[in-house]
């Protein structure tokens, strides 16, 4: 038999279970779900920070640890050629960035490394000229050095002048 009672039921059942749903869709699921979202945005965010920190502090490593090393070849210059060591603490005090930094310190390996070797001979010659009394000798070696400043091949050409001068 049909009657309004066995139709009305059915619908209030799915009526009444659509509401609930929807209530726990609204009041338990979308709470859940903004929740997780804030956190997952939260974390990308710590470590998106956490990333510019860790690149901010190797940077700062990097630019004081090329710093030290040129102030270290300037500090090792500073006794046998202070006019270098002036030249590569210049280059210190202009740098602003990690390779212009490095860059100084590049100077400071070149000059140590390659060119003070020379450059100490020239000077050693020209004492020793002097010693012999070839004081326009001495000085013409002496004007050399002064005029090469750090560059490797006119240093180079000082101390070969020194060695003909000397020995030639």
């Amino acid at each position: 038999m049909l009657g309004a009672g066995t139709v009305i039921n059915p619908i209030i059942k799915i009526i009444t279970t659509v509401v609930i749903l929807g209530a726990v869709g609204i009041f338990i699921v979308r709470p859940v779900l903004d929740t997780t979202n804030n956190a997952i945005d939260s974390v990308g965010e710590q470590v998106h920070n956490a990333q510019q920190q860790a690149q901010q502090s190797s940077s700062d490593f990097d630019l004081n640890f090329a710093r030290t090393r040129a102030q270290g070849y300037a500090t090792s210059l500073q006794s046998s050629w202070p006019s270098a060591a002036r030249e590569v603490k210049a280059c210190v005090a202009k740098a602003d960035t990690t390779a212009q930094m490095q860059r100084c310190a590049s100077i400071g390996q070149r000059v140590v490394t390659v060119e003070l070797g020379d450059h100490n001979t020239a000077v050693a010659y020209a004492s020793s000229l002097e010693a012999q009394g070839d004081q326009a000798a001495a000085d013409k070696v002496r004007q050399c050095v002064k005029d090469a400043g750090i560059r490797a091949a006119a240093i180079n050409r000082c101390r070969n002048l020194a060695d003909d001068l000397l020995f030639g």
